[in-house]
């Protein structure tokens, strides 16, 4: 290999991006609602893709493919439960599942009406991933039973 090629090569490697890791599920779900509050709206906040599980991230790709570049099953912003916001009286709790299972708890008030939304994570590796997400208020939903919707 020439020394251009190396140079070119190793160039490559060094502006892909790092994946994303998730050491603590509480920190990670307020740093994201940080965002959520910090930035605009012309601007929102996407969470990187990488912090699914398995089973979670086919159920979004399933969903692109067939939704084709339209809107597919999820026609909102499940972080905020809508797809405006202005989120006040943020409150993040955690309770352990077991070993590998964490439940994330983000209370607010999102355009004056009371949220409680449940982050599921699971341990992989030394890494946690984002498995499911629920709405437990009035407008109950489960991100992946709303990922499975037919078309």
């Amino acid at each position: 290999m020439t020394l251009r090629a190396t140079i070119v090569l190793f160039s490559a490697v060094l502006v892909l991006p790092a994946a994303s890791r998730i050491d603590d599920p509480k920190s990670f779900v307020t740093a994201v609602y940080q965002h959520y509050i910090a930035d605009s709206k012309e601007h929102p906040y996407a969470p990187p893709d990488d912090i699914y599980t398995a089973r979670l991230k086919k159920l979004f790709q399933a969903d692109k493919k067939k939704a084709k570049g339209e809107v597919g099953c999820l026609d909102f912003d499940f972080w905020v439960n809508g797809q405006d916001w202005t989120i006040t009286n943020l409150t993040v709790t955690s309770a352990d599942q077991g070993q590998d299972q964490k439940t994330v708890i983000a209370k607010f008030v999102n355009l004056g009406e009371p949220e409680e939304i449940h982050f599921d994570f699971r341990r992989n590796g030394n890494a946690w991933l984002l498995d499911d997400v629920q709405s437990v208020m009035a407008n109950r939903w489960s991100l992946s039973e709303i990922m499975k919707c037919v078309y």
